[in-house]
């Protein structure tokens, strides 16, 4: 497969439910645990955590969970400048010779390594390709972007990420349909964080990221 890195964006730990919702616990991990989780079963070569200037603590409990080199992190000084900044510091992080770059939201703890690794091939067949899931055609994250890509999506400013660039290039985008596998709730409110926990808790054996 061609090398793809990860960024995983958590700089901005929101604090709108009332405390940081990547900290919150979904099935005895946090939100943000379960992202790097699955991020590390992948074929992702590294997987790189955007974190705030004040996430010392967060990146020394991941850090002692895993202590791999493929885990690495980085620091977005002003998150408060929106997901671009956060995407910006990622790219800059990416490792030597990697193929393209694989954008991933930390609060969609249903995301498996079956998604991760299914858009992985995909983008080996085509490495010049922006590769994305979607869900009975709705598009989704995360994305990959090739190499090619990577100054026009640091050029980016505010809190769009990398949307406007995929608008831009209608005809580099390769859309992959995984509505059988895949769901991508993400966790906003508390309410959708006790969603997904009673959903979780009628699964039998839990979720499974294979």
């Amino acid at each position: 497969m061609k090398p793809v890195d990860g960024i995983i964006l958590a700089a901005g730990l929101s604090t709108r439910m009332g405390d940081p919702k990547l900290l919150m616990e979904l099935q005895g991990s946090t939100i943000l645990e379960r992202a790097v989780k699955v991020a590390l079963e992948s074929a992702l070569r590294t997987v790189t955590v955007i974190l705030g200037p004040k996430g010392d603590q967060v990146k020394s409990a991941l850090a002692s969970k895993w202590s791999e080199e493929r885990l690495r992190f980085a620091v977005n000084p002003r998150p408060s400048d929106g997901m671009s900044s956060s995407l910006t510091v990622g790219l800059a992080a990416a490792g030597d010779g990697a193929a393209g770059a694989m954008i991933l939201l930390a609060d969609q703890p249903l995301l498996t390594s079956r998604v991760i690794d299914g858009l992985i091939a995909a983008f080996s067949r085509d490495a010049d390709m922006i590769v994305l899931p979607a869900i009975s055609g709705r598009r989704t994250t995360p994305v990959i972007f090739p190499a090619s890509f990577f100054s026009e999506l640091m050029e980016v400013t505010g809190d769009r990420g990398g949307r406007d660039v995929v608008k831009r290039h209608e005809d580099r985008v390769v859309q992959l349909e995984m509505a059988s596998y895949y769901d991508d709730s993400d966790v906003d409110t508390r309410e959708d964080l006790e969603f997904l926990r009673a959903k979780l808790a009628g699964e039998p054996g839990g979720l499974s990221h294979e």
